[in-house]
């Protein structure tokens, strides 16, 4: 809060008559009706499975079983997971499997995606899921830029790309290319600080009842997108 008043963030950079407007994008429940990391744990649980690979197979399957008991937070489990797949996942595989999500893309999405592209706006895909697959599925998809969660040294400093690190980094990407973020698309609150931004369109896709009484508090226009 600034002054009793709900402090709002600016997306603009030096000089708005110069930049190019750019659309930023949630991908799991938004560009995508699924979640990514779910369907690469599989698509790696199948690899190792087909390749006889017991002790991967039995490290995901115990990583799952303890996310699922509470007994790891989320984190706790994306991580090694992360890790694992960085070494075992080729690029190939990676195309394989960026290819696969073209399935559950939403449609109504991707044709506004499109239609802004037409003219001449950028697509900034912004994500929590690991940054292994992302650049695939951007190439798949003619998306212009992405963040998303990168893979670190340690536990310690893996920090997700998600709430007010999400904003951050999609600020400074655009303005490092010249562009003004002047729309998002998402379906969870976490993306709260992103919609928040001055002057944006926000379309919630499939989105919570939550977030729609959160966009009503805080007075943010929205439009609905179903993607069901």
């Amino acid at each position: 809060m600034v002054d009793g008043h709900e402090k709002t963030v600016t997306g603009r950079s030096a000089d708005p008559r110069t930049e190019i407007p750019c659309i930023v994008v949630d991908l799991d429940g938004t560009l995508l009706r699924a979640n990514s990391l779910r369907l690469f744990i599989r698509f790696m649980a199948r690899k190792f499975a087909r390749e006889g690979r017991v002790v991967p197979l039995v490290r995901i399957l115990w990583l799952l079983a303890a996310r699922r008991a509470r007994l790891i937070p989320h984190v706790g489990m994306k991580y090694p997971i992360h890790r694992l797949a960085a070494a075992t996942v080729g690029e190939d595989e990676l195309e394989e499997f960026a290819g696969s999500l073209r399935g559950y893309v939403c449609a109504p999405l991707l044709d506004e995606l499109s239609r802004l592209k037409g003219e001449g706006w950028r697509v900034m895909l912004a994500t929590a899921a690991p940054s292994l697959y992302v650049p695939q599925l951007a190439g798949h998809l003619g998306i212009d830029e992405w963040v998303a969660t990168p893979l670190t040294d340690t536990p310690a400093s893996y920090t997700e790309t998600r709430g007010e690190r999400k904003l951050e980094l999609a600020l400074g990407r655009a303005a490092a290319k010249g562009w003004r973020i002047r729309a998002v698309a998402t379906d969870h609150e976490d993306d709260l600080p992103v919609l928040r931004l001055d002057g944006v369109r926000r379309l919630l896709v499939n989105s919570t009842d939550r977030l729609s009484v959160m966009m009503v508090g805080l007075g943010l226009a929205f439009e609905k997108i179903d993607c069901r």
